[in-house]
């Protein structure tokens, strides 16, 4: 009976270790995608309609939520022609001005949850390359791993510091807050 408890030990461990580098290698593709998407897409202020339905895949329901509420919401705010954009240029990274390249550092991963730390890069061709790091917190649902959240990793100004759905919500706040009105 010793025996045999021991090997379904040994067993269950070994399905373990087997399944950790499987998981690893899609929540890396999952990265892959995404960041391909993004860099077809451009994103630049808050998303249109086919760019939701382009993240959708990639995106926890709690944070397509709030970018699908921001980009309601921004709609609804420009109808006003006099009143500045409440989303500044690309929405999913540090940089207001986007990416032009990615590389995954790494992926840790801890039950099912990961985050993912991706160099990116913008570089117009004309000045300095701008590279930061982000991070991908990936949680799983149905579907398999999903991004939950970015931890912005920009350094200084204009990059973003926090976080998205922080940065999210600050901007749904920001438009429940009371106009103040013109002197």
């Amino acid at each position: 009976m010793k025996f045999v408890r021991t090997i379904i030990i040994a067993i269950a461990a070994l399905m373990t270790l087997a399944c950790t580098p499987a998981k690893e290698e899609q929540a890396r593709d999952l990265v892959t995608r995404f960041y391909k998407m993004h860099q077809t897409l451009k994103p630049a202020g808050a998303l249109s309609l086919q760019e939701l339905i382009a993240v959708r895949e990639y995106l926890s329901v709690p944070l397509f939520d709030l970018v699908k509420d921001v980009s309601v919401a921004e709609e609804a705010h420009l109808a006003n022609p006099d009143e500045p954009a409440l989303v500044q240029g690309d929405l999913l990274s540090a940089n207001p001005k986007g990416l032009t390249a990615f590389k995954i550092l790494a992926c840790e991963l801890k039950d099912d949850n990961a985050g993912c730390a991706v160099e990116l890069t913008w570089n117009d061709g004309k000045s300095t390359p701008i590279k930061w790091t982000d991070r991908l917190l990936l949680g799983r649902d149905a579907r398999g791993w999903v991004i939950d959240d970015i931890e912005f990793g920009g350094a200084a100004a204009p990059m973003r510091h926090g976080n998205l759905k922080a940065t999210l919500q600050a901007i749904l706040d920001q438009l429940r807050q009371p106009a103040v009105p013109k002197a």
